[in-house]
C-alpha cells in the first residue's frame, strides 16, 4: 500500500510541476497557451485600468460585444431602466469605446486568470472606497488569423461575460448612501 501511495504522490508531483494545460481542451481548434490567455487579461486590464482608443481596436474585434448586467445597472443609477437588463450592455466596439472613454481609470487587481482553449476567466478587485469590489469576467476570444505583424494580438477579445459588486461600486461613487450598516439595514437611494 505504501508503495501505490509513493507513486500517486510522485505522479502528482509531476502533473503539477508541468505546464498547466487549458481546461476543455478542443482537438479541432488552435489552442491558446497560459502565456497568451495571461496578455488577454492583461489587455483586457488595459482597457480598463489605463484605456485607449488605440488599445481597443488592438484587443477587441470589430464586431465585439460586451454583456453585464453590473454596468448596466451603474448606467441606470440603481434605478430601474432606462436601459434592459439581461441583453447586451454594449453590442459593439464603438459602443464600448465610447462608454469607456467617457469614465474615468478604474484600477484593479488581477487575482485569478484561468482559461481554455478560446476563452480567459478573470477574477480582479479593485480598492475602491468605502467597499471594495471584486468581480469576474469572462472573455471569449477570437484567433487574429489577420495578424500581419509580430507584435499583433494573438487572441483577440470577442464577446465579454462579467458581473461584479455593482451595489458596491454605488456606494463608492455616491449613487447610494449606507444608513446605519448594520445587518438588518438596507442600503438607501439617495436623491
Amino acid at each position: 500500500m505504501r508503495s501505490f501511495t509513493a507513486i500517486a504522490t510522485a505522479s502528482l508531483i509531476a502533473l503539477s510541476a508541468a505546464s498547466p494545460e487549458p481546461i476543455f481542451k478542443r482537438d479541432d481548434a488552435a489552442c491558446m497557451t497560459q502565456a497568451e490567455a495571461q496578455v488577454v487579461a492583461n489587455n483586457f486590464q488595459e482597457l480598463i485600468a489605463d484605456y485607449t482608443v488605440e488599445a481597443a481596436n488592438a484587443y477587441l474585434t470589430t464586431d465585439f460585444e460586451d454583456n453585464t448586467d453590473s454596468v448596466t445597472e451603474l448606467i441606470n443609477g440603481g434605478c430601474s431602466g432606462p436601459e434592459t437588463l439581461g441583453v447586451a450592455t454594449f453590442t459593439s466596439r464603438a459602443a464600448f469605446e465610447a462608454a469607456q472613454g467617457a469614465q474615468d481609470a478604474i484600477p484593479f487587481e488581477q487575482l485569478n486568470v484561468w482559461y481554455n482553449c478560446d476563452t480567459v476567466f478573470l477574477r480582479w478587485r479593485t480598492a475602491l472606497t468605502p467597499e471594495s469590489v471584486t468581480g469576474i469576467i469572462v472573455g471569449e476570444t477570437t484567433q487574429n488569423t489577420n495578424a500581419t505583424t509580430a507584435d499583433a494580438e494573438p487572441w483577440l477579445i470577442n464577446t465579454l461575460y462579467s458581473e461584479f459588486n455593482s451595489g458596491a461600486w454605488l456606494v463608492d461613487t455616491g449613487s447610494f448612501v449606507p444608513t446605519g450598516c448594520s445587518s438588518s439595514t438596507r442600503r438607501m437611494l439617495r436623491v
